[in-house]
């Protein structure tokens, strides 16, 4: 038994164990390698995996964006350069905004912002001239009398009188109408008729009222002739307040200042016509009103203000600068 644990006391053991000491450690020093090219190992995994991501598999552009990023490394004086100008850029865009709001500054406040109207109302309004014409042309019983022979009765009376019933009115028992007349067809026999009417000083004044109109106001009415284009003939008119070559003074109307007035009349017109006494048998009459200068003689054909029989009308007029 002694010699076997002598023979195991000399074998040697199985396991050695070191010391910990850090004298008996040998550390091995990494060999660092010169820099060969600083720019190449300047670029990190990051900048790589940026560089080689999984979108840019071009190898073109992985090529492009590479050298990009080399150029950035090996010329910083670029970027720098770069910099500088974009601020002096901006600092040119800034003094030029600069100078165009103290531009618009002096010009705003060069001009006062409040102004001072003065308004003053006239003390003499000059009336306008009114003018009343009869689209009716002349007074048919007043032009049958004269020319029987471009009249005639109708055919069948009451059939007339259904279609035009306003031609019915009163005593139809000597109704008289235009010969052999189309419907708004003029022959050339009633026009001349109708010239001769208008210019004549001959005209009969038993027969009627020629113009089948009549106009009262409170100041003077006059008749005058206005020359229709659209049907190539004269028609009677009644105007107010007009001279056009008596060398007259307009009418005027003196305004209170001192008082203030909700409205003031400048005129007033009272119309009679019969409607059954048109020429124009086929229409229903009306009156062409026209509001205009007292020195012009107003067209007719352009105005398109028409008042119709049984009715009553008011027109409010008001000064404009």
């Amino acid at each position: 038994m002694h010699s076997n644990s002598r023979f195991l006391s000399e074998r040697p053991p199985f396991f050695s164990v070191r010391s910990r000491n850090p004298r008996n450690i040998i550390r091995v020093r990494r060999r660092i390698k010169p820099e060969k090219n600083r720019v190449n190992e300047e670029l990190t995994a990051e900048e790589f995996a940026d560089t080689f991501s999984e979108n840019d598999r071009i190898p073109s552009k992985r090529n492009r964006n590479l050298r990009d990023r080399r150029n950035e490394k090996m010329f910083p004086k670029r970027s720098a350069t770069w910099k500088i100008l974009r601020g002096l850029i901006l600092i040119l865009c800034i003094s030029c905004f600069l100078y165009q709001s103290s531009k618009f500054c002096i010009l705003y406040f060069s001009y006062p912002t409040t102004l001072s109207l003065a308004v003053t109302s006239p003390n003499v309004f000059i009336k306008p001239a009114f003018t009343f014409c009869n689209t009716g042309l002349i007074n048919r019983t007043y032009f049958c009398n004269e020319y029987p022979n471009l009249c005639m009765k109708p055919s069948n009376l009451t059939q007339f009188c259904e279609r035009y019933s306003f031609n019915c009115k009163g005593d139809t028992s000597n109704l008289m109408i235009l010969k052999n007349e189309e419907k708004g067809i003029v022959n050339k026999g009633v026009l001349e008729a109708l010239r001769y009417l208008h210019f004549s000083s001959n005209r009969s004044q038993n027969k009627g009222n020629l113009w089948s109109m009549n106009v009262t106001s409170n100041s003077q009415v006059k008749a005058n002739r206005i020359f229709i284009r659209n049907i190539g003939q004269n028609v009677m008119c009644f105007s107010s307040n007009l001279h056009l070559d008596d060398g007259a003074e307009p009418d005027v109307l003196n305004l209170d200042s001192s008082r203030r007035r909700v409205r003031d009349l400048v005129n007033y017109f009272r119309l009679k016509m019969p409607a059954h006494e048109a020429l124009s048998y086929w229409s229903h009459p009306f009156v062409i009103f026209s509001i205009h200068s007292p020195f012009i003689q107003d067209d007719i054909s352009l105005s398109s203000n028409e008042l119709l029989l049984g009715h009553r009308y008011e027109i409010n007029i008001r000064l404009v600068s």
